[in-house]
């Protein structure tokens, strides 16, 4: 059960704080790399840039300001997150592309993200290891409060190391498809087109385009049949320019299908057959109908470590919001299982989550629940969104101390094939969870990290943790979906 129910946040935030806290105080001690200022709706706040860099973590790239009020009392923290470079442009919170965060060692004063409302930044050059950029959108305070911030801006110095080949040059390359709107150009296609059968980076359509302006591009197709194409990079030179774009996606049916492919204001078509085979499963990618059940094991098979999870005919309500109960328990039953809460809506699926997870004091001291959606099944791979941040307080070094924690979610793969235990799939979605801490004022760091996979139809196959300080691998033995 280790992968469900966890009390190890604490101890491996300590560990990181105590590392980390050395390196913070030497960098605050250097000339200050910047400015920063916003408003709310009575007051002016400024401050200094401590630290400005670029991190890459698999396929993200996070760009982080950080600094002090002028008093040093509070802390300015903002994230930009991207697939590719970081160039002059908006990156919008509704979009998964950045959060804000001002707090003090005892509160958080304002924070910023999808789930709070539209928060965008807007950088207005980056390059030569300088950024500046403005901010604004909405924020909530230490009540709940929703207030608007305005006039954000910012300058500094920026570590660029990490922003890939476009280093910043903040041009969007121009240039047009095909001979026609009708027709792309030299059309080739690589690997084999099935009803039902997901595609994988074999599946590729290379076209031509004529490039005038260099810089970085996104060439896409629209979604057709269950299926779209894209590709997105540099380009460094002008003129005709080939460009191989990747698939993603199960066709839903056979036959011939047209896509139209995108670059700027230009379009053009192409066609693509595709063959009779097997219709594509469907039903959830995580199923909540009462008398399911899902037993898992861990990879080593350990028999001492496996566990029952059953959707049961029971309901929770928190306020108006109804989660479907489970119960989950060893194998063989321990006589004292305990209760997860599900639901989904539309897209979504949202799991309310006790907050002595993450290991807070409990009791008086212990944080609010909160719920948080655990899988998006319309964010596009690469893309992230995040848990709201939990506050409390737990004992470090025998000091009560305030703790920040909050998890990042990213899809990894969309309509992919994937065995796990018992389960061969041809439609997965692959999930990287990242447990965020922090302890005021050092930035959120990742403390743990977790990869879900789930298949339609079926539910969760597949989890792999490092909670406990190692890699641990839990396989789907048996299960029924009612």
């Amino acid at each position: 059960m280790k992968h469900f129910k966890n009390y190890f946040f604490i101890g491996l935030l300590a560990s990181f704080f105590f590392s980390c806290q050395k390196e913070y105080s030497l960098e605050a001690e250097l000339t200050s790399a910047g400015t920063w200022q916003f408003n709310d709706d009575t007051k002016l706040y400024k401050g200094n840039i401590d630290s400005a860099y670029i991190k890459v973590a698999g396929a993200t790239r996070t760009l982080s300001l950080i600094g002090k009020s002028e008093d040093k009392q509070q802390n300015f923290l903002l994230h930009l997150y991207a697939t590719d470079s970081f160039t002059v442009g908006t990156y919008k919170a509704s979009l998964f592309q950045t959060d804000f965060q001002y707090f003090s060692t005892s509160k958080n004063i304002y924070q910023a993200d999808q789930f709070i409302g539209e928060f965008i930044v807007t950088i207005t050059a980056i390059g030569n290891n300088n950024i500046t950029g403005a901010f604004s959108g909405n924020s909530e305070d230490s009540s709940g409060t929703i207030k608007p911030l305005t006039l954000g801006k910012f300058t500094s110095r920026i570590n660029l190391i990490g922003n890939g080949t476009g280093g910043g040059t903040g041009t969007t390359a121009v240039g047009t498809l095909g001979a026609s709107a009708d027709s792309c150009t030299s059309v080739s296609r690589s690997g084999t087109f099935t009803q039902g059968i997901a595609l994988t980076p074999s599946n590729t359509v290379t076209i031509q385009a004529t490039i005038t302006t260099p810089g970085t591009y996104l060439i896409s197709t629209n979604t057709v049949n269950g299926v779209s194409f894209s590709k997105s990079g540099i380009f460094t030179t002008a003129g005709p320019q080939t460009v191989i774009l990747t698939g993603t996606g199960i066709p839903a049916n056979s036959g011939i299908q047209i896509f139209k492919v995108t670059f700027g204001t230009s379009t053009c078509n192409f066609p693509i057959t595709f063959g009779a085979g097997i219709p594509p499963p469907t039903g959830d990618y995580f199923p909540i109908t009462p008398g399911s059940f899902w037993a898992y094991g861990n990879a080593d098979r350990d028999p001492l470590d496996s566990f029952l999870v059953t959707a049961t005919s029971r309901t929770k309500n928190v306020g108006s919001i109804v989660y479907n109960v489970f119960s989950v328990d060893d194998i063989p039953p321990s006589g004292s299982p305990y209760e997860l809460y599900y639901r989904k809506a539309a897209g979504d699926y949202f799991e309310y989550l006790n907050t002595d997870f993450f290991g807070f004091d409990s009791g008086t001291n212990s944080p609010a629940n909160i719920e948080y959606p655990f899988l998006k099944e319309s964010v596009s791979v690469n893309g992230s969104w995040q848990s709201p941040s939990v506050t409390g307080k737990a004992p470090i070094n025998n000091v009560s101390t305030t703790i920040t924690v909050y998890i990042k979610m990213t899809i990894l793969a969309k309509a992919v094939s994937a065995t796990s235990g018992v389960v061969n799939s041809n439609d997965v979605i692959k999930v990287k969870y990242e447990y965020y801490g922090t302890v005021a004022p050092l930035p959120a760091i990742v403390i743990a990290t977790e990869e879900r996979w789930f298949a339609r139809g079926i539910g969760l196959i597949y989890n792999s943790n490092d909670f406990t300080g190692s890699k641990e691998i839990y396989n789907v033995g048996r299960y029924k979906v009612n």
